[in-house]
C-alpha cells in the first residue's frame, strides 16, 4: 500500500530565501522528507516548487550527500520515501486564471522545462507564479521535458479551473488531462456530477503550506510502482480504480459554501446560492458546492466509501492536543499507522475510550461536521449537538 501526497509546497530554500510566501519557514525540503516519512507515514510525495532556483540547489545538495538517490523509473529515493519533483503554475484559461500541476522524472527534466519557460515568468525563486503564455505552449514544454500534468484544486473559487474559468474542460483545453486534483472543499461524488470527469483519475492532496498540514488529504495506491514511472502509468492509463482518496469532509473545506462579503457570513440556505438570499448582494465568495450544483450535468451522487473516505487529520480531532498527538506517535509510530492500522483496544489503552472512539469514527468517515466557507474552515462537532 502506497500512501501519497502529491502537492506539498516549500516555504524557504536552505539559503534562507522565501519560496512560498505564505508557507512556514520550517517547510524546507529536508524537513518535508523527515515529517512525511517519520511523522505522517507517507511513502510517496510530490514537491511542487522544484522549479525554484533555491530549491534546485537544495536538491543538488541532498543528491550529493546521498539523502536523495535517483530512481531508474524516475523520482528520488529518500531513505524509504519516494520524492517526485514538480511545479505548480498559474495560467490564464478561458475567462480566468487557474493553477496547474506538473511532475517530472528528475531535476534535469525540471531544468529543461524551466529553460523553455524562463522568459514567461518574472521570479523563478517564488512559488506558483503566473506565466504569461498560452496554455498550449506550457503543455508543449511539459511534454518535451517528459512530464505529466493536471489541474490543481479544480473546483475552488480562487484559481480552480472549474471554479474560476469554465463550465467544461473541453471548452478551454484542446488537450484534455487524464487526471484532476479535487481540492479540499469537494469529494469524488461531487466531482463526478460533471460527466466529462467520469473516466478521470482523481487525487486528493494536502496543498500543504506548513509541516503539520502534510497529508491532511492523501491517496492510497495498490499495485503501483512508487516512482515517477508508476505515477505516469497510473495517469496515462486512466487507472482510476486503483486510487483511493482520503480527504476532509467537503463541509470542512474553507470554500465549501458561498460566503457573503457584505453580511460577513456563510450562506446556509439550500445550495446553489449564487448571491446572498438575505441582503441580495452579488459580492460573494462562491462556494464549491454551490458552483458545482450550478454547472453539473447529472445528479450529485454520494461518495463511494470504497474510493473516497471522509477523514479529518489526527491533530484536528476534538481533544487531541499536542501532548496526546505526541503520545500516540511515540506509541504507534506515524499518523498513518494510527489512522489505518492500530486496533481500537490499543487506542483505548493509550488515548482513552472517548479519544479512541473519535479516531475509529474518523477512520471510517463517520464524523459530524459543520460547514465552512469564504476562507473559514468548517469543524468537527460532537454528535450530541444534533
Amino acid at each position: 500500500m502506497i500512501f501519497a501526497d502529491l502537492h506539498i509546497h516549500i516555504g524557504q530554500s536552505l539559503d534562507g530565501k522565501y519560496v512560498k510566501i505564505t508557507g512556514a519557514k520550517t517547510l524546507t525540503l529536508p524537513n518535508i522528507l523527515e515529517v512525511a516519512k517519520n511523522v505522517k507515514g507517507l511513502s510517496l510525495v510530490g514537491v511542487v516548487d522544484a522549479h525554484s532556483t533555491g530549491v534546485q540547489e537544495d536538491f543538488k545538495t541532498l543528491i550529493a550527500s546521498g539523502d536523495l538517490r535517483p530512481l531508474s523509473a524516475g523520482g528520488y529515493a529518500a531513505r524509504g520515501l519516494t520524492l517526485i519533483p514538480g511545479h505548480e503554475i498559474e495560467l490564464q484559461v478561458g475567462a480566468g486564471n487557474a493553477h496547474f500541476l506538473a511532475y517530472f522524472p528528475s531535476l534535469e527534466h525540471v531544468q529543461k522545462y524551466v529553460r523553455a519557460l524562463r522568459p514567461t515568468t518574472k521570479n523563478w525563486q517564488l512559488s506558483t507564479q503566473k506565466a504569461f503564455l498560452p496554455i498550449d505552449i506550457w503543455l508543449e514544454a511539459v511534454s518535451k521535458a517528459e512530464g505529466i500534468w493536471f489541474p490543481a484544486h479544480a473546483f475552488t473559487p480562487h484559481k480552480g479551473i472549474y471554479g474560476n474559468c469554465c463550465h467544461r474542460l473541453s471548452d478551454v483545453l484542446a488537450v484534455p488531462p487524464n487526471a484532476i486534483e479535487i481540492g479540499l472543499s469537494a469529494d469524488r461524488g461531487m466531482a463526478e456530477s460533471i460527466s466529462e470527469l467520469e473516466t478521470y483519475v482523481m487525487f486528493s492532496n494536502s496543498d500543504a503550506h506548513s509541516l503539520p498540514n502534510i497529508a491532511r488529504e492523501y491517496n492510497t495506491f495498490e499495485q503501483v510502482d512508487p516512482s515517477f514511472g508508476g505515477l505516469y502509468n497510473l495517469i496515462e492509463q486512466k487507472n482510476k480504480h486503483v486510487v483511493r482518496n482520503y480527504g476532509l469532509p467537503p463541509k470542512v473545506g474553507k470554500y465549501h459554501r458561498t460566503y457573503c462579503l457584505s453580511c460577513e457570513q456563510i450562506i446556509k440556505a439550500s445550495a446553489p446560492q449564487l448571491m446572498c438570499p438575505d441582503c441580495g448582494s452579488i459580492h460573494v465568495v462562491m462556494g464549491v458546492l454551490d458552483r458545482l450544483m450550478s454547472i453539473a450535468d447529472r445528479p450529485m451522487g454520494q461518495h463511494n466509501d470504497s474510493t473516497y473516505v471522509h477523514q479529518v487529520p489526527l491533530r484536528n480531532l476534538p481533544g487531541i492536543g499536542p501532548k496526546m498527538y505526541e503520545k500516540l506517535l511515540k506509541e504507534f509510530g506515524t499518523e498513518m499507522a494510527v489512522l489505518h492500522h492500530v486496533s481500537a483496544e490499543d487506542l483505548q489503552r493509550i488515548a482513552g475510550e472517548k479519544m479512541a472512539d473519535w479516531i475509529i469514527k474518523d477512520r471510517h468517515g463517520e464524523l459530524n461536521v459543520e460547514a465552512g466557507g469564504g476562507g473559514l474552515f468548517g469543524r468537527v462537532v460532537d454528535e450530541k449537538m444534533y
